[in-house]
């Protein structure tokens, strides 16, 4: 009895352990934006990616940033595409803003640009 009981544990357990796998979660709407930006800026494309409302929002001198920095802001308005991370994005652009200009250019973006 007792010697079967350690083979059902041993079968058991072996099971388990062969079918036990680890899963390692990819977030592809990070990994997609992050290759999108940099695409972008290999292009010349450089923007600023924002979360809109039914109605884009406009900041008074934003076109001055924009001509000083060579860089646009791009509004998604109300519909915004599911595979896109709006903060890697910009993560991205912000981070080549920073070896491009030094980090002044943050005192002069708009305030609503996420993940900078």
């Amino acid at each position: 009895m007792k010697k079967s009981l350690l083979i059902l544990f041993l079968v058991c357990f072996t099971m388990l352990h062969l079918s036990a796998q680890i899963v390692k979660t990819i977030d592809s709407a990070k990994v997609y934006s992050t290759k999108l930006a940099n695409v972008d800026l290999k292009n010349g494309s450089v923007k600023f990616l924002i979360r809109g409302g039914i109605v884009s929002s406009y900041v008074k001198g934003q076109e001055v940033f924009e001509a000083k920095y060579g860089i646009a802001y791009y509004s998604f308005g109300c519909v915004m595409p599911v595979n896109i991370s709006i903060n890697d994005y910009n993560k991205v652009v912000a981070s080549f803003m920073d070896r491009k200009y030094g980090r002044d250019w943050r005192k002069e973006v708009r305030s609503d640009i996420q993940g900078i």
